[in-house]
């Protein structure tokens, strides 16, 4: 059902700004059937207000041999997970539930120093231009659903949402190429 945990890696995506797991990607991690981690789930004796703070009912589409079909699931925080897999045991289940909090861990550090190179704006928040000689030149409002931030943090949290950062110049050489492979030749000019 799983390999073993040396060439795993757990399965953590980033949704609204905290890392999440799938009840699928449990499932295939700790090599039980899909079916009874939801078991589990739906079987937790939480608060509804932990519940509701931690597993978010989803439907995932997923490959039925040439099918697709769609799948209920959950995700779920890093609380949810280890209130969750608290119940499994074993050495095995041990050194599981250790790679998937120690990625959670490296997950939520990543985006705690990536919030840092960020500002949000709210009523307050000013940008202030300086000249070369550190005079202000002018200042703008930074509106209440705007970020300033580094082009780093902002291709960090765009390519984590699933959009592609490429530069004009590499995708147009890219687009170029393959139409070279396919016998066309190559039509979008370079961008200067």
């Amino acid at each position: 059902m799983t390999s073993p945990i040396s060439t795993v890696i757990p399965e953590i995506t980033i949704q609204g700004n905290r890392p999440v797991t799938t009840s699928i990607a449990v499932a295939n991690f700790f090599g039980k059937h899909h079916k009874d981690v939801l078991k589990k789930i739906r079987m937790l004796e939480c608060s509804p207000t932990f519940t509701t703070a931690n597993f978010c009912a989803v439907a995932i589409t997923t490959q039925a041999g040439f099918d697709e079909r769609e799948t209920e699931a959950y995700e779920m925080t890093k609380d949810g997970f280890v209130f969750l897999v608290m119940g499994f045991t074993g050495k095995k289940a041990a050194a599981f539930k250790e790679a998937y909090i120690a990625e959670f861990n490296r997950m939520e550090e990543e985006i705690r120093q990536q919030k840092n190179d960020m500002i949000f704006g709210d009523s307050r928040t000013l940008v202030i231009h300086l000249d070369e000689h550190g005079n202000i030149k002018s200042t703008e409002k930074v509106p209440d659903d705007s970020v300033v931030c580094t082009f780093q943090s902002f291709k960090f949290w765009v390519e984590r949402n699933g959009w592609l950062v490429i530069r004009r110049d590499d995708l147009t050489e890219l687009f170029n190429e393959t139409l070279r492979k396919i016998g066309l030749p190559a039509t979008l000019p370079n961008p200067q």
